[in-house]
């Protein structure tokens, strides 16, 4: 199949998982494990209303993020965001635009660059992520965070900054506070288990299980819960224009604890998800499987941040380590990638897409080969029988945006078109 026949095909995907996504009720309602793939043999809901991962938020950047159609695209946006403003009325304030009125604020951004409209509920939503801003940004103390949901993208500042930054035109000094903030984090160490780390070094685990294995907590070095978000955040951030005092010497301190703590195989460089305190005192990375390629872990998430921060700051070494550590996770076997499903997130549609960006930058022809590659798997995975097309991690039926059809739609539409979107992935702090 030629890659323009390919193309075509995607976008038949694409018109297909629009299909099923246009009624919001029934969304909602087909959203989770269907009874017979749930435990109990009963049907579970997997929906949250006010969710960019699966809630209308994200459903609604499906409609107002990919190519436009015809007008029953923007009327079945518009339906989502009228179904998340209902929603969000009297909700508590979220330090995130993946969860609460942080996330009916970025839908609604992405459906004001493709329309137009929605100017003064934008207005109203700025005035929201400033007053949040304000109250909820935290303290640079001498200990490690609690938690990195203080500083990572899905749920602290480094993804409500990817917002001010869209919005600086009215948001701009609660940019900079945020600039600021993460700044003042790369800067020094403290004290922990008579070691020095970073202020980066977070005391919840990666994920819930994870307490016993690391009861000093952890360096976290992901995209969507570790350092490469703030990163990401500086890089983008410096490209447009709005910078602080620190700011490059804080994008050289991250990508120096990065290419530290890379780790070299037979295929190249490629990164943990996290470094233990165990790891931090030895200098080095325990011996470990190469972490899964996807966008919130490893490469290639943390290539492009990387790559953001190569275009910042014009680093050709930093270019050379992101183009060298994705062609690794390339010449690895992908059936060694246990890639679990089709969503954004951990998935085939993430690594489509990543691949896309990155090679904007590279221009060379294996990565154009493997994303050709990478979409043919993301079309034949398609299936008419399923809800939305897809099922997803533990054989969930999922519409939304991170782990979703939703998601699954923009990367493929991304490809079909071959050229910028209309700001669908600033949310992964990817662009």
């Amino acid at each position: 199949m030629s890659r323009q026949d390919q193309r075509e095909r995607a976008r038949e995907v694409v018109d297909r998982l629009l299909e099923r996504l246009a009624d919001p009720d029934a969304t909602a309602a087909a959203t989770g494990f269907a009874a017979e793939v749930s435990d109990d043999g009963r049907a579970q809901s997997l929906w949250e209303d006010l969710s960019l991962a699966d809630g209308y938020p994200g459903v609604s950047l499906a409609f107002s993020g990919t190519t436009h159609r015809d007008k029953r695209q923007v009327v079945a946006a518009h339906r989502y965001l009228a179904r998340a403003t209902a929603a969000g009325e009297g909700a508590a304030g979220t330090v995130s635009i993946y969860g609460g009125v942080g996330a009916l604020a970025f839908a609604t951004l992405v459906a004001h660059r493709r329309t137009g409209g929605y100017v003064a509920a934008l207005g109203r939503l700025d005035d929201y992520a400033r007053r949040l801003t304000r109250a909820a940004l935290p303290s640079v103390t001498g200990a490690p965070v609690a938690s990195n949901g203080e500083f990572e993208v899905v749920r602290g500042m480094s993804g409500l900054g990817r917002y001010l930054l869209a919005r600086a035109e009215t948001c701009g000094a609660e940019l900079e506070m945020v600039l600021t903030y993460l700044v003042s984090m790369s800067r020094g160490d403290v004290a922990h288990r008579g070691l020095r780390v970073p202020h980066w070094w977070s005391m919840a685990p990666p994920r819930a299980g994870m307490e016993d294995r690391l009861p000093d907590g952890h360096l976290n070095l992901g995209l969507s819960h570790g350092v490469s978000g703030p990163l990401a955040l500086l890089s983008l951030a410096w490209r447009d224009g709005h910078v602080v005092e620190g700011q490059r010497e804080a994008i050289e301190s991250i990508v120096g604890l990065l290419r530290r703590w890379a780790v070299e195989d037979e295929h190249g460089p490629h990164w943990p998800s996290h470094v233990s305190i165990e790891e931090w005192a030895a200098g080095r990375a325990s011996p470990r499987t190469r972490q899964r390629p996807s966008w919130c872990y490893g490469s290639p998430g943390v290539s492009r941040a990387v790559q953001l921060a190569a275009l910042a700051l014009g680093r050709d070494d930093w270019h050379e380590l992101a183009h060298a550590s994705v062609l690794a996770v390339l010449a690895t076997p992908w059936e060694e990638w246990s890639v679990p499903d089709a969503g954004l997130c951990h998935g085939w549609s993430g690594l489509l897409h990543l691949v896309g960006l990155l090679n904007g930058h590279l221009g060379d022809e294996r990565l154009d080969r493997a994303r050709d590659e990478l979409a043919a798997t993301v079309i034949t995975r398609f299936r008419e029988d399923l809800p939305f097309g897809y099922r997803f991690a533990q054989g969930a039926d999922m519409s939304g945006f991170l782990e979703g059809a939703a998601g699954v739609a923009l990367a493929l539409d991304a490809y079909a078109c071959d050229g910028p979107t209309v700001g669908w992935d600033a949310a992964l702090l990817v662009s």
